[in-house]
């Protein structure tokens, strides 16, 4: 029985092996994971139903992560967002940080995905309550 009930995940990343890979995480604990091989496509996607969160890759060709967060946020201004990126260097760390953004480290690992959506639902939580 999943931690959480079953959630509507997106996923975003230009990776097709980490794009199935992390949708099957998800999707194996029943969820229902939506894939998205960039952040332009995912952008298509709303307004539209709720996700529960949207992981984001960060480095993308086009749009990159943070970008599509900025332009997530004009779209709907609730939906959670974590940025998960491979290269976790001190200049995305300092971007995720002032745009507000979670951001976690690949590769994920089993135990990351109910994590990934409690800080997920957290994020929704604080945008709520208007603690922006």
């Amino acid at each position: 029985m999943p931690l959480f009930p079953s959630s509507l995940i997106y996923v975003v990343d230009d990776d097709p092996a980490v794009l199935h890979s992390t949708c099957f995480l998800f999707e194996s604990a029943g969820h229902r994971a939506v894939a998205f091989a960039s952040g332009e496509a995912c952008l298509t996607a709303f307004p539209g139903p709720s996700p529960a969160v949207v992981l984001l890759d960060q480095i993308m060709p086009g749009l990159d992560g943070i970008e599509v967060f900025v332009r997530l946020r004009h779209l709907d201004p609730r939906v959670p967002v974590v940025l998960v990126t491979g290269h976790p260097n001190p200049s995305i760390r300092r971007r995720a940080h002032a745009a507000g953004i979670f951001l976690v480290e690949k590769p994920l690992a089993l135990d990351d995905r109910s994590g990934l959506i409690a800080a997920g639902r957290n994020d929704r939580e604080r945008l709520w309550s208007g603690e922006e």
